[in-house]
């Protein structure tokens, strides 16, 4: 049976990656090459999925993904109800916790490559349910403590009190991120990839199945908060989402470990990891004697000296893989207000539309996401990883068009609603768009996941991207401070529009330094789509 052109493209792919690695990767590279890898298209020799094992790492990220989405959305709506007047806390508490998140995802990874994945898990499970706990907590003590007047806070917000508890929110935020982010390192990158093994379908399939919960919850949570708070109210929301934490640390704290148990390919790989590190630990463990007697504060100076040198050697190297290129391009999007996040709705609410219609509009983009998600195993099939990649951004580029040019041309003034056409061009774009976003999401993510498989450190090199999509956010903020009028919206939004053609134009270099080339000659490989498959 002869290969067909995914499979030729996919071996192109592996021996570019081959040659590409640098000297300092070279035991890598032999790891790589060595590995018993079976073709992966080639179905007799890869034995499925443990469906009962998939389900149950299903239902546990469900719950972790559920609380995630619920913490991200009752927060920021739980800020904006206590201090109606100001929108400073809301943006100072987005601020830190992206500012941290820069600082520590790469910490984050390297505890995942450090520590027993389980128990680090585990650990951050607690942490994150906890951090949740306290930032309900303190918002519920604001709703009590000044009470609701029509629904708003009619107290000023700095106060002793509410500074007090502010600063608990914004801290439990900072832990929760950091927290989420080691359990999206450990389980949804490297579970994901060792459960997976050579299965490039198995990868894709898993990887789907995450996105796809990921949407589902940001579509669904925001939804049953807000049926909370209107059904019931702010302080029987605070109270009931903070027990729902309480009993889903209980839970995912007893299914994680059963979840980790159905994959005997998790404690295999765990347990290589451990025999590597005791045969480093027995090398380098020989401290001097001026060490030991080192002073406390002298250690502590070394070792976050250490610590630093080891993060900067961290983006040395991953600076100088291919895969950088495609991590830099996913970072480029992050730097937008096209979506619907606080800064486009406010926008919106500025032109008199409903909240059920922006509610309705906020739905029909996360389908289309996950329409993405649908997409993109097709299109991988039909296209290849990389160039499935290639169309799904720049679809995503081409659909932003018509968005940006109804912002300038027949946009209505403030509080008036826009015309028919212009409200068409708006929303229709906005969710075309999102097919190619999220379609390119999971593209990008089983590449990063590739490039890195056989690497020793690849969770360290993995959580180097979270940074990289933290400073694109950081600087969204910037932007939306300085940018914060709605009739200035349609200036952030072509800065966004700027970033995400940067991101499409990026990932163009990567694909010219992968394949050799951009696009090929004849029309039958320049529409592969519209291309019969030959048997």
């Amino acid at each position: 049976m002869e290969p067909s052109r995914v499979e030729l493209d996919t071996m192109e792919e592996r021996r570019h990656v081959a040659e590409t690695t640098h000297p300092g990767d070279q035991v890598d590279c032999e790891v790589r090459m060595s590995k018993p890898t079976a073709p992966p298209e080639n179905a007799d020799n890869i034995a499925p999925l443990d469906r009962k094992a998939l389900a149950s790492l299903l239902v546990q990220h469900m719950s972790n993904s559920w609380g995630l989405r619920t913490a991200e959305f009752a927060v920021y709506l739980f800020l904006v109800t206590l201090f109606p007047d100001t929108l400073l806390p809301a943006s100072i508490y987005g601020f830190v916790n992206t500012g941290v998140a820069i600082l520590l995802s790469g910490w984050a990874g390297r505890l995942v490559d450090e520590h027993h994945n389980l128990e680090i898990v585990r650990v951050s499970i607690t942490t994150i349910k906890l951090a949740a706990c306290a930032q309900y907590g303190a918002s519920l003590v604001l709703l009590y403590g000044f009470g609701h007047v029509d629904g708003l806070v009619a107290r000023p917000w700095s106060t002793p009190v509410t500074s007090g508890m502010f600063s608990i929110v914004v801290v439990g935020g900072c832990i929760h991120t950091i927290s989420g982010t080691t359990i999206a390192v450990a389980v949804e990158r490297e579970w994901v990839t060792t459960i997976a093994g050579a299965s490039s379908a198995h990868l894709t399939t898993l990887n789907t199945y995450m996105r796809r919960i990921d949407l589902f919850c940001k579509l669904v949570a925001p939804l049953f908060v807000s049926l909370l708070t209107s059904a019931a109210s702010y302080r029987f929301a605070a109270i009931f989402l903070c027990g729902v934490e309480g009993v889903c640390l209980l839970f995912e704290q007893l299914w994680i470990t059963f979840s980790y148990r159905r994959f005997p390919a998790l404690r295999e790989a765990q347990a290589a990891r451990e025999t590597a590190r005791r045969e480093r630990s027995s090398i380098s463990q020989s401290p001097s004697p001026t060490v030991q007697s080192a002073p406390v504060l002298s250690r502590v100076w070394k070792k976050m000296g250490a610590r630093l040198k080891e993060a900067a050697l961290d983006w040395r190297e991953f600076a100088q893989y291919p895969i950088f290129l495609s991590s830099l391009a996913i970072s480029w999007l992050y730097l937008t207000v096209l979506s619907f996040d606080g800064t486009m709705l406010s926008y919106l609410k500025s032109h008199a539309y409903s909240d059920p219609f922006l509610a309705g509009m906020r739905g029909l983009n996360v389908v289309a996401g996950l329409a993405g998600t649908l997409a993109m195993p097709f299109m991988e099939k039909k296209l290849g990883l990389i160039r499935a990649g290639n169309w799904s951004i720049w679809s995503e580029v081409v659909c932003l068009i018509p968005v940006l040019v109804v912002l300038y041309a027949g946009a209505p003034s403030d509080g008036m609603r826009a015309a028919g056409w212009n409200a068409a061009l708006l929303f229709g774009g906005m969710m075309l768009s999102r097919i190619g976003l999220w379609a390119f999401d999971l593209c990008q993510l089983k590449e990063l996941q590739l490039a890195l498989a056989a690497h020793p450190r690849r969770n360290s090199l993995t959580a180097l991207q979270y940074s990289m999509q933290n400073v694109a956010d950081l600087l969204k903020y910037v932007l939306t401070i300085a940018l914060s009028k709605p009739s200035q919206f349609k200036y952030a939004a072509l800065a966004s529009f700027v970033s995400v053609f940067a991101g499409a134009s990026t990932y163009l270099v990567y694909v010219k330094k992968e394949r050799g080339h951009v696009l090929h000659h004849g029309i039958g490989d320049m529409i592969p789509l519209l291309k019969r498959k030959h048997t």
